[in-house]
């Protein structure tokens, strides 16, 4: 082996300015640096971690999914719940419409059916109106009953007549001139001419006995009836009852007022979107009419072209569960805040309790007086690093480093001197490497060791002489000789093949220390070529 890889530097002259003076009392720290190349922060396990904050959010989402869930079929069934009981007023007061203006109907044919038999002249109108009077009194939905001839004249009814007074500008008598049918017509809500009280008009034609148009009789239905009917039944604050015909005009409406009389919903979108053959049904909107958002359940009226709308507001309707609705939420907000309170009090357990176990872990690799990796970590790093090397076909280098008679010194000085000493050689080696990939460690006693990943025999060789020369310059007093503390450095490099082990370029690195000591110590000795086996 060639004389400079067995290189002894014994004088002064040939080593380098003197770092520091040692005093065996405070002896030397090695500087804190990083061990493990592949080491996470301490405390980070993403799996962990991830999955608690997974089972959170997950639980979280599935407590506010069943509760929307929970609001919306509760909504659907308060909307339903109404439909149901609106539905059910609907058709009630559709039937009663229909008794009414049935029993109506019957006054108009029994009337008629005189006049077209026996004639309306002075002769018959004085039994004509004790007929009709009669009926005035004993239906309390009848107003009045007149009798009109062909020209619009009023010819006869229970409250006095103008006889000046035509009436052959009036809606339904324009229909039943105008129209063949003999059917009963149902008019708009008008004024009386009579008594200046709001009325319906119900009106049929009477023919002669060759067809054509003898005059008609009309009943009148005053407003009053159908408001007093209405008045029964609550709807709420911004409820409406409504009798309209089937296009859509309005004929009584509740709230009574005098300004929607003869409008219409034809526009609407809610009124178009009934079924033109629907008894009844259901549907929502807003009102042309004082741009409330209701439901409404309708019911046609039987034989006639009318339809009673019972209307509630969607507010007053949603009132309770809207109610109810933000209690939900206000529970639910907080019990998912304590749920997240408990998350995040769970990851940050689980983060102190990973930070301990790590820093245990860091201490179990950890050599206790030099802060180097001890022989525990050595066995990890080594395996790796060796099969890393394997693989890419690179050189690994391995230093063995033991402190010169430190027996001698242990014996003189004591052991207290002899651990700061060990520190300092320790802070030495620490400070010679300086690659995150390189690893310095206490092998055990007084001896030490540097693995060098990618290094070959020269660059191994410059980093064993930094330290052997660096413990030099600090002229540790040692009774042994040459009077200050030394080391003697074994190397051993290699490239690891297939299938060898790690253990070889240790047991290189210990032979080629052995061989540093037998020639006088204070020197580095390279070890033969290595065959990796």
């Amino acid at each position: 082996m060639p004389d400079v890889n067995a290189k002894t530097i014994p004088t002064r002259a040939d080593e380098p300015t003197r770092l520091r003076a040692f005093d065996p009392e405070r002896g030397a720290r090695p500087r804190p640096r990083p061990f493990l190349a592949d080491e996470r922060p301490v405390g980070e396990n993403p799996s962990v971690l991830g999955a608690v904050a997974g089972f959170i959010v997950v639980v979280c989402l599935l407590i506010a999914g069943l509760t929307v869930l929970e609001i919306a079929d509760r909504r659907g069934s308060d909307t339903h719940v109404f439909e149901q009981q609106s539905l059910n007023v609907a058709r009630s007061l559709a039937q009663q419409s229909t008794d009414g203006l049935e029993t109506v109907d019957a006054v108009l044919l029994d009337v008629g059916d005189r006049v077209q038999t026996g004639g309306a002249g002075p002769a018959q109108l004085p039994a004509l109106r004790r007929i009709i009077r009669a009926y005035v009194q004993a239906l309390p939905i009848v107003h009045n009953v007149l009798i009109v001839g062909p020209t619009g004249d009023g010819l006869t009814d229970v409250l006095p007549i103008d006889r000046k007074m035509s009436f052959a500008d009036r809606e339904w008598f324009v229909h039943a001139r105008t129209s063949r049918s003999t059917d009963g017509y149902v008019g708009p809500l008008v004024r009386s001419r009579d008594d200046g009280a709001w009325i319906i008009t119900v009106s049929r034609r009477i023919n002669r006995r060759d067809g054509s148009f003898a005059g008609a009789v009309v009943a009148t239905i005053s407003a009053k009836y159908f408001e007093d009917l209405y008045a029964a039944v609550d709807v709420g604050h911004s409820g409406t009852i409504t009798l309209m015909r089937n296009d859509g005009r309005i004929v009584v409406r509740k709230p009574f007022a005098a300004s929607v009389i003869g409008r219409t919903f034809a526009r609407a979108d809610w009124f178009r979107a009934i079924p033109a053959s629907s008894p009844a049904g259901f549907a929502a909107g807003k009102s042309a009419i004082d741009g409330v958002s209701r439901y409404f359940s309708y019911a046609r009226v039987k034989r006639h072209p009318l339809m009673v709308l019972v209307g509630m507001s969607q507010n007053e309707v949603l009132g309770e569960w809207r109610l109810e609705t933000w209690m939900d939420i206000a529970e639910v907000g907080g019990v998912l805040l304590v749920l997240v309170v408990i998350g995040f009090y769970l990851i940050r357990q689980i983060r102190t309790r990973e930070a301990a176990e790590r820093e245990l872990s860091r201490f179990a690799l950890i050599d206790g007086l030099t802060g180097l990796g001890n022989r525990r970590y050595l066995d990890d790093v080594l395996e790796r690093e060796w099969l890393r090397a394997m693989r890419a076909r690179t050189s690994l280098s391995f230093l063995m480093i033991d402190a010169d008679h430190f027996k001698a010194y242990n014996d003189h000085y004591g052991h207290r001197a002899g651990d700061r000493a060990l520190k300092t050689i320790a802070a030495c080696i620490a400070a010679a490497i300086s690659r995150a990939e390189d690893s310095a460690l206490r092998y055990g006693g007084e001896e030490f060791a540097v693995l060098l990943p990618g290094t070959d025999e020269a660059g191994a060789f410059r980093v064993a002489e930094t330290i052997r020369v660096a413990i030099c310059a600090l002229q540790i007093p040692h009774v042994s000789a040459p009077g200050f503390m030394t080391v003697s450095v074994g190397l051993a490099s290699l490239c690891p093949a297939r299938g060898s082990s790690s253990g070889t370029v240790v047991e290189a690195a210990d032979t080629a220390l052995y061989e540093a000591k037998r020639n006088g110590r204070n020197r580095t000795e390279i070890a033969p070529a290595v065959t990796a086996a």
